[in-house]
């Protein structure tokens, strides 16, 4: 229950971490930050009211899920679902880009590249290692740990599930960072014509919804193709893994389902 205990206290004060977060990527004036402020409360209460709610009825389809043997295509299916749920928060935030970029200088944005190639290094360091088997072990550690998060303790032959199925994914993390230096030039260039007066409030929105659904559907077909094989195979993973668990497992999985379903619960409300 610790890690549920920390989303409820993020997600209560998400407005403030949200603003800090931004502020650290932009280095805001005291104006900025009193122009985001009212706008992201207001983004957090539609968020509330809304989409936690979701988050509770697409949680009990995954303990649903969890009680049974599951197939690739519900896995995938799932998936899909948080990225809708994503995309959601993504149009939401729209009006709230627009007006923000709209009063951000040459330096802030200067100020932004700079901590996008910070990130993008520690990106590097993270997943990027020398070699193949130094990239699979890194995953291989990654995948563990988030299992046994759900599951439990794994045993020696579903670590060997998961290790054989990293093996098939083709690691490209070249692909990858490619793609978010193309999503970090994209933002930039929007965020920079976004700044332009003789362009309308309806067309500067579709600017910036034609971004994000480019972080959806890239136009680099090289890496779409790639990351829809990796998701692919991630679901056929994820049914593979199930598939071997035990009941102990299972309880485990639905009752940390179950400990986010009610932080989410309890969350509807603003206490």
């Amino acid at each position: 229950m610790i890690s549920c205990s920390l989303v409820k206290t993020a997600y209560n004060n998400a407005p403030a971490l949200i603003a800090w977060r931004l502020d650290d990527y932009f280095n805001f004036s005291e104006a900025q930050k009193a122009k985001l402020k009212p706008a992201l409360q207001e983004l957090h209460a539609w968020h509330r009211k809304n989409e936690l709610p979701r988050y509770v009825s697409l949680l009990n389809q995954i303990s649903d899920d969890l009680s049974h043997d599951l197939s690739a295509q519900t896995a995938c299916q799932r998936i899909e679902s948080i990225k809708s749920n994503a995309q959601t928060l993504q149009t939401n935030m729209i009006p709230i880009i627009v007006d923000v970029a709209d009063t951000l200088s040459d330096k802030q944005l200067q100020h932004l590249q700079k901590k996008l190639e910070k990130r993008n290094q520690e990106w590097k360091d993270e997943w990027w290692q020398e070699t193949t088997e130094e990239q699979r072990e890194v995953r291989l550690e990654k995948s563990t740990d988030f299992a046994e998060k759900v599951y439990g303790d794994l045993n020696e032959k579903q670590i060997n599930m998961l290790k054989q199925s990293i093996a098939k994914h083709g690691i490209d993390p070249a692909m990858i960072y490619a793609e978010i230096l193309r999503r970090d030039e994209d933002a930039l260039t929007i965020l920079k014509t976004l700044r332009n007066p003789a362009s309308s409030n309806e067309e500067k929105s579709q600017l910036v919804r034609a971004g994000f659904e480019r972080m959806q559907n890239s136009p680099n077909v090289a890496y779409q193709t790639y990351i829809e094989k990796v998701t692919q195979l991630t679901c056929e993973t994820i049914a593979s893994l199930h598939a071997t668990t035990s009941a102990k497992q299972r309880r485990h999985a639905q009752q940390w389902v179950e400990d986010y379903k009610t932080q989410f619960t309890q969350l509807q409300s603003k206490k």
